[in-house]
């Protein structure tokens, strides 16, 4: 066998990057004195064809946004679910009316992800991804080059109605991940979209660094545009107190208190965007006073009943279930999300009302009187937590532990006193957020679960 015929283990960055023929800001960004002990290599892949796919996807569901109503479905759901019928295998049987199709679960994914991928789609094209877990067993994630770089014109569409946008171009860092967390990967890349403007990925973790000060002054030396990550991370970047000036800050993964983000506008001087997201189909929605306003048109939202595959009418609170979408690898057709809300239409725009991640809990005072999470959460909201976990033991005390650089137990008690008409047992811990945190997203738990039902 000559060297040739070897498998290959890797792309180049010329492979990763085949419209960008100048890829010095990428080495500058990787080679940097202050840079990180990135892990990873990562980049977009777009050709022309590919990059066009993606603008024209802007241009059709963003420059001009058009949603259902309560009485119409999407003029594009038809073809649609006929073009499912016909090319993926986990459909076929169906027709093309919303009706004929069950709704479908993660687990359903996880097991036969092969199954879900069109006949249409080009195999050369194949990204893997896989969600962390932090709420179910991980899952591979199959994407190709546009879909996965649609996040982009997502955003966009969300910085766009705060007046605001991402200046593309050489030289520009234009995003940065910020991680604070054991271990995961970390890269330095461009954006073809952005015309080769940087996006980063980076830890926290001081391990992750040459020297002690290192994180600080790669940031504020390269000055990202935006700011992602989660409340965890966010609060981890303010201990450091650097110096940026980031136009907006995209929080997700986790619940964003009103504590949390008002502290960091304050700090940052910036707009602090809670947005609604999963691995499976990206952006969906981002939080405003009204509740989490859509910004999908190719996403197609119902609201189903927890335990029945019954679609409820508009208003009424039950699990967000999604169609929809634009990645051949996973077309989504009635996909449960696991997380709860109502749906509401506003000025012909939907919007997710009270999302909570995951199951519904009811917790119990003393006197048996039920207490719905959803008002625990909004009790929580204006304190600065980045992430929480509560349980009910049997014995109706409440297990409370806080992620928190400022708040104290006390606090937490005087807030789930009067949730609770001060008839309740608390036990609370009040951790402190590092840049290497292993906590999980915000839980609740109940073993009084089966009470509740």
């Amino acid at each position: 066998m000559d060297a040739s015929s070897d498998p290959q283990i890797a792309l180049t960055d010329a492979e990763r990057f085949p419209l960008l023929s100048d890829l010095s800001f990428l080495e500058a960004l990787k080679q940097d004195e202050f840079a990180p002990k990135f892990n990873f290599k990562s980049g977009d892949r777009l050709n022309t064809e590919q990059l066009l796919k993606l603008k024209n996807y802007k241009k059709k569901n963003f420059d001009k946004v058009t949603f259902w109503t309560e009485e119409q479905t999407p003029i594009w759901l038809k073809d649609y679910l006929e073009w499912c019928s016909k090319t993926v295998p986990f459909y076929q049987n169906n027709s093309n009316i919303l009706n004929s199709f069950p709704t479908i679960s993660r687990e359903d994914i996880r097991k036969h992800p092969y199954l879900f991928v069109s006949d249409e789609a080009d195999l050369d094209e194949l990204l893997v991804y896989y969600t962390s877990g932090s709420t179910g067993s991980k899952l591979d994630v199959l994407f190709d080059s546009v879909s996965q770089a649609s996040w982009l014109p997502q955003i966009d569409s969300v910085l766009k109605d705060f007046n605001l946008s991402i200046a593309g171009g050489k030289d520009k860092t234009a995003i940065a991940l910020i991680c604070a967390q054991e271990k995961t990967l970390t890269y330095a890349s461009l954006s073809t979209y952005l015309d080769g403007a940087g996006i980063l990925k980076i830890n926290l973790n001081a391990s992750d660094w040459n020297k002690p000060d290192d994180a600080k002054k790669y940031l504020e030396k390269y000055n990202p545009q935006i700011l992602t990550g989660d409340p965890l991370a966010f609060t981890a970047l303010l201990d450091l107190k650097p110096k940026l000036a980031p136009s907006a800050m995209i929080s997700s993964a986790m619940k964003l208190t009103k504590g949390t983000k008002e502290k960091l506008e304050k700090y940052f001087e910036c707009p602090v965007i809670d947005l609604y997201s999963m691995t499976e189909c990206r952006n969906i929605a981002y939080a405003t006073e009204i509740g989490h306003k859509v910004i999908r048109p190719d996403l197609y939202l119902e609201i189903f009943d927890e335990h029945k595959d019954v679609p409820l009418p508009y208003g009424e609170r039950g699990e967000l279930v999604v169609t929809g979408g634009n990645n051949p690898f996973l077309p989504l057709v009635r996909y449960r999300t696991g997380d709860f809300c109502s749906l509401k239409i506003e000025n012909a725009i939907p919007y997710l009302i009270d999302l909570e991640a995951r199951n519904p809990v009811v917790f119990y005072t003393k006197a048996e009187v039920k207490i719905n999470n959803i008002d625990v959460s909004n009790a929580l909201s204006r304190l600065s937590l980045a992430g929480f976990k509560m349980h009910q033991r049997k014995d109706k005390r409440i297990e409370f532990t806080g992620y928190s650089n400022d708040i104290t137990p006390e606090e937490i008690v005087d807030v789930l006193n009067k949730v609770f008409k001060n008839d309740i047992d608390i036990d609370i811990e009040i951790q402190k957020i590092a840049q290497n945190n292993t906590t999980e997203k915000t839980k609740y738990s109940s073993e009084l679960i089966e009470a509740s039902n």
